[in-house]
């Protein structure tokens, strides 16, 4: 796009503002447009450079001067680019999730296996234990007192089984997430 295509689309889209506005702003692009040409660029290049010119008019209609809308296409320009992975990093991700992390993630997953087992039994034995307490005789006190201190037990434990749960999946996250930063980012 040469520069009066460019300077005349930014007019049309700067129609809602004052026409002293417009024409300070088109100043200030057409000042844009001489200084990369001295510097040997092209119209086309500055316009490519300048992006769409109904983004820049909604810009400025946000108020935003030209100094700002700069550092912005700035910003935008400089976002960092995707690491690509070196065998270093590749190397260093898979020894650690073979050798330190699926390990652990083993462990883990089958001690909350084994909590949450252990739980329910705890449940259904006291379910049980207070079923069937009547039938204890002179021991009925102690049944019943053996039965709820299971019942108890399983609820406390169902509460360390919520947290471990957790927790693990927390840690999980931290872990997977940890490798994610190391394989995009490097050692």
């Amino acid at each position: 796009m040469t520069k009066k295509e460019y300077l005349d689309r930014l007019a049309k889209e700067l129609g809602t503002l004052s026409y002293n506005d417009v024409q300070d702003i088109l100043s200030d692009i057409d000042g844009h447009f001489a200084n990369g040409i001295q510097a040997g660029k092209t119209e086309d290049e500055i316009a490519s450079a300048l992006g769409d010119p109904s983004d820049l008019a909604k810009d400025y209609k946000d108020g935003m001067t030209f100094p700002m809308i700069l550092k912005k296409m700035e910003k935008k320009e400089q976002k960092p680019k995707a690491h690509e992975p070196t065998s270093q990093t590749v190397m260093f991700v898979v020894l650690i999730t073979v050798f330190i992390g699926i390990p652990s993630f083993v462990t883990l997953f089958a001690i909350v296996l084994g909590i949450i087992l252990a739980e329910i039994a705890a449940a259904v034995g006291a379910v049980a234990l207070l079923c069937t307490c009547w039938s204890y005789g002179a021991f009925l006190a102690s049944g019943l007192l053996a039965g709820l201190a299971l019942l108890f037990f399983a609820i406390f434990g169902y509460a360390v089984t919520y947290f471990s749960v957790k927790y693990f999946v927390l840690g999980t996250k931290w872990y997977i997430s940890s490798m994610k930063h190391v394989w995009h980012n490097g050692i």
